[in-house]
This record gives structure tokens, sequence and C-alpha cells, in this order.
């Protein structure tokens, strides 16, 4: 989530001879300034690269078209995709090292009308899982809550938000913490971003008939104490999901909502009995990541931040954990205003107090929190 761009920045490649030179160019500069995905978008004439830093996506330079091909060949060969299927999407990955650091790349194909396209995700092998949740940005009651949550031995945390939103970070943080305990951990990830010692890590491949739900099933075989499912999609793992942590099995998961509230009426509206997830939910988090002030400039313009003002990313989160009266609203299946005003009796801050909050401590922006909060 704060990813700052080392002392040196390396310049995008101009007029490179080959693709080789092209593409380790491209990496390098890309990895030099904290980027966390690359796109390269084949046009007309030219083939566009692109780069998202701290959320935002901008145009890094240009490649021709003789390049683009080689490039798209060497992608495919590197991380193991046909190189002979040009009409069909495809995925794969491969491990290498950038500039002295080592990064697990994550790459898509995908056949468009002037050629194939290729989205790079950059994962840093020493990954912020690091972190603490504090620096993370989570607020000191939230930190609470989530320590809290984690002592017990059964039950569902949820974290929700968009994609992007620092949902996996945060999950795998928790994992961090209870892989120093002496505990079975298992996670089933699509697909597994970063690596966690320790940890039995399982990729979920829904072409060969291994999904969430039936990944999470078995893995009840396997005699684990905590259990990570990277998403709860559908009716039937949100099903698997509360009753594997009825049966003495801490789970971890995500939805996709808006609002931590609103994870309650998803739920019940995936199936699951009311009184059954009143029953197992302990704590749920939703969350957003905005840019942070660059330090150097406190926001003004230099070459740290580029003249963005913004280095790295922190988290606003909104949070709540499910104590025994609220147990008995979620099983009445009172209106999700119900739920709010008695959470907000008990100190609960949305999204939008915290990002204030963190206005106020100078970390972030107003208009940061609001581009965020209104994506």
């Amino acid at each position: 989530m704060n990813q700052t761009p080392p002392s040196i920045a390396q310049e995008f490649p101009q007029h490179p001879a080959t693709a080789v030179e092209a593409l380790d160019g491209i990496l390098a500069y890309a990895t030099s300034l904290g980027c966390s995905d690359i796109h390269i978008d084949p046009y007309d004439k030219i083939t566009v690269v692109r780069i998202r830093i701290d959320g935002t996506i901008e145009v890094a330079g240009t490649v021709t078209k003789r390049i683009h091909d080689e490039m798209i060949s060497r992608l495919k060969i590197l991380s193991g995709a046909r190189t002979d299927l040009h009409a069909l999407p495809q995925d794969g990955r491969w491990k290498t090292e950038i500039c002295g650091a080592t990064y697990n790349v994550r790459i898509s194909f995908m056949p468009t009308y002037h050629g194939e396209n290729a989205v790079l995700r950059l994962l840093p092998t020493d990954s912020t899982i690091q972190l603490s949740f504090a620096k993370l940005g989570f607020t000191p009651d939230i930190v609470h809550m989530i320590d809290k949550a984690l002592q017990r031995t059964n039950g569902l945390i949820l974290v929700t938000g968009p994609t992007g939103s620092g949902k996996t970070t945060t999950l795998h943080s928790c994992l961090a913490l209870k892989s120093r305990e002496p505990l079975s951990i298992i996670t089933l990830e699509d697909p597994v971003e970063y690596e966690i010692p320790r940890v039995r890590q399982i990729h979920i491949r829904h072409g060969q008939g291994l999904t969430f739900a039936n990944g999470l099933r078995a893995s009840l075989r396997q005699d684990p104490d905590v259990i990570m499912v990277g998403e709860i999609r559908d009716s039937e793992t949100a099903k698997v999901a509360i009753h594997t942590s009825l049966t003495g099995h801490l789970v971890l998961s995500t939805l996709h909502t808006n609002s931590a509230l609103d994870a309650i009426p998803r739920l019940i509206d995936m199936g699951v009995d009311a009184y059954l997830l009143a029953s197992t939910l302990k704590m749920v988090i939703a969350q957003r990541l905005v840019r942070k002030v660059c330090d150097e400039c406190n926001g003004a313009s230099c070459m740290t931040c580029r003249n963005t003002g913004y280095v790295g990313r922190l988290v606003i989160a909104e949070a709540y954990e499910v104590d025994e009266g609220m147990q008995k609203l979620i099983a009445k299946k009172v209106p999700i205003s119900v739920l709010h005003e008695y959470v907000t009796k008990r100190g609960f801050r949305n999204l939008t107090d915290d990002g204030r909050e963190k206005v106020e401590w100078g970390v972030t922006t107003e208009e940061e929190i609001l581009r965020v909060l209104s994506e």
C-alpha cells in the first residue's frame, strides 16, 4: 500500500532495438517509480505503455508495432503462456529480478482489435504484509478490534470494498500475524499474490474444477485452524464459509460491498440463514486506499512525488464488532438503518469520518478523499 520509489528513477526506454531491451527497460522504469501495474496496449500504428502508480494510471511511453509483437511473444515464453494462441485470453506468471529486487509478475493477455494487449501486475516478494496495521493506516480503535478478533478460534471475519481497495493486503497482514502462532493455516486464493511463510496457499482453478466452495470443503480434511477464502462470490461459498466457521475454525474472507454494514444483507441475500450469520460473524471491515501527501514537499510539488503531491497510499476504513446486541438484530433481519443506529451509538465511524480525520492529520487531502469515495 505504501510503495515509495527508489531515489534513482530509471528512464523509459527510447527507441529500443530489440524486444528484450524494450521489456527490460520498461520493467526497470516502472519498478523504479513504485508502479503496481503495466498496461501494454496496441493501437493502429503504435503501442502505448501505461503504468499505475498509487492507484492512478498514466502514459509512460510508446513502442513500435514490431517491438510490440516481439514483446508479447517474449512475455508469453517467460510466463508459460501459449505462443501459438492469439484469439483467446490467457494468464501466466513468473518470478524475476529487476534492479536488484525480486518480483512475482502476474500477466493477463487479451486479444483486441489491433492485436494482443498485456497487463502485468508487479508483486514485490518483500511485500507490505510485514507492516503493522497502524502503518497500513488503520486507526488505534480498529487495530484493537482486529487484534481482538484474531484471538478467536472460530467465527467469520470479513474485509469488504471494491477491487483495488487493499483487501488482500489486509487479510495477508492478519495471516502474517497468525502464522507466528503454532497453528495450521490454509488459504484459498485466486490467484496467490504474496507468499506467506508457514502457510499452505492454494491457487483456485475454476477451469479445472477447483472452486472456492469445493476447495473449502476439501481443506477441512487438512486439519486447519485458520482458513482464508480469497472472496465470497456466490451462495455456495457463503454457506460453506458460514458452516466452516461454526465447526471450530476461524475463517477470513472478502466481500464486494460498499460499506461494512452492507455485508449483512448481502450474505442473507446469498441464502445464508440470518440466525447462523448472527452466531458466526465476528467483525467486518470496509476499506479504501487513498494517496498519501508527499513527505518531501508536503503536497506541493517536487521530484520525489513527480509533481503530483502524493507518494504511497494508506487505508481509510470503517469497522464494527458483532456483539450480543447486534447478534439479536441480525437474527431478526432488521433494516440496515436499525443496524446503523445501533453501531453509531457504540462509536462507529464511517469511511468519510476516517478520511476527514486523516485530512486533519495532514497525511492526505480532502480532494483525495472525495475522489476515492465518489468512485
